[in-house]
This record gives C-alpha cells, structure tokens and sequence, in this order.
C-alpha cells in the first residue's frame, strides 16, 4: 500500500477502503476460501497449547476468519469474539463451534441510550477478558513497519488492547499488499501491533 507522506488518516482510510473493495469484489469463491484456509494454517501456528484467543468476526470485504475461529476450536483452543457497544467500546464473549461465519461482528446497541439489561449480558465476559488471552488478532486497514495499525476510525482496539496482558502478542489480519512500506500518522492514544498475517498465509513480525 502507498502512503503518500503528510496524508491524514481519514484520507488514507478512503483509499485503503477503495481498494479492499476492489480487490474483494474480484476474489472467487475459490480465491476466498483459500485466503480463509491459509489464514487459519498461519495463526495456528503462533498458539501455543490450549491457548485462550481474541479474534474478530470479519465483515465481506475484510479477510475471512471464520475458517479461522472453527480451525481454533477444534484444536481444542478457547476463542474469544468481541461485542461492539454504541460508544464503540468491546466486550467479549466465546465463540461456539459450529456458529463462527465470516459475518460482522456481533452488535449491542443500546435501547434509547440504555445499556444492555442483564439478559442482553448473558455470557458477556466484560473487557478485562483481553488480559487472559494468549494471543489478540484484530481488524486493520494496513499496518507500517513499526506495527502502527490504522483502522476503522472507532478507537475499538486501541481501548481494548489497554486491557490485555503486555506480554501478549497483536497481530493483524491484512489482504496481501495491504501493508504499507511507508511510516502512518500517528495518534497519542494510538497502539502498535506485533505483526501482521496476510491472505496468503506471511506472517511479519515487527516488534
């Protein structure tokens, strides 16, 4: 990915969102279902056993990780997904075999700016769950050669990545080529990641 130097972000996630909508609109089923297996086969490889994970549900266009929640749980690992508030903060709560799909992430709003009531909760693990995780896999748009990650725009993982053990490696799920040669801007309340995984099954290290 280029990154033209003195871009802002919003600019950049334009572009970066172009492109992954290009480029998911022209990937076969069969191009989508390899890039799903060839990310499960790379994770899995960074868990140790019977590791407790965080990963995402993706939306269409990102990388799929459906393969990859399934493939995690049969090898006996606990899976953790995330629960999107109106105030863009996570919860998390396990994944369950034989449910995981490349679908959005699972959503709470709020009912006329009321927090979820008590049955809305049921199985919600509450934030701090991220500090038992073994590994933390997150949604990106690029990532730059010191692990800094531009995402969404909601400021999710950068407050939920407070809450995780230091210790505990973040990598990011990328379309291969959607990693950037070129340093992104950077906000105080920023994060880094520790590497990427692409949809050819790379992993790149970088902290």
């Amino acid at each position: 990915m280029l990154v033209v130097s003195g871009a802002s972000k919003r600019d950049l996630r334009h572009a970066a969102r172009a492109r992954r909508r290009e480029l998911a609109g022209r990937l076969s089923e069969a191009e989508q279902a390899a890039a799903a297996a060839a990310i499960a086969e790379a994770v899995l490889r960074l868990v140790p056993d019977r590791a407790r994970v965080a990963v995402y549900e993706s939306l269409p266009q990102e990388p799929p990780t459906g393969r990859l929640v399934e493939a995690l749980l049969a090898a006996g690992h606990e899976v953790l997904v995330p629960v999107v508030l109106d105030d863009f903060s996570l919860e998390w709560r396990y994944a369950v075999p034989g449910t995981a799909g490349d679908e959005a992430t699972v959503r709470r709003p709020s009912r006329g700016g009321l927090e979820p009531g008590p049955a809305d909760r049921a199985g919600w693990l509450g934030p701090q769950a991220l500090a038992t995780c073994d590994l933390v896999v997150t949604p990106g748009l690029t990532v730059d050669p010191h692990g800094n990650r531009l995402g969404q725009g909601g400021g999710c993982y950068d407050r939920a990545l407070l809450h995780r053990d230091p210790a505990t490696p973040v990598v990011t799920l990328l379309h291969e080529g959607e990693q950037s040669d070129s340093d992104l801007p950077v906000d105080a309340h920023d994060l880094p990641v520790d590497g990427y995984v692409t949809t050819t099954g790379r992993v790149v290290r970088l902290r």
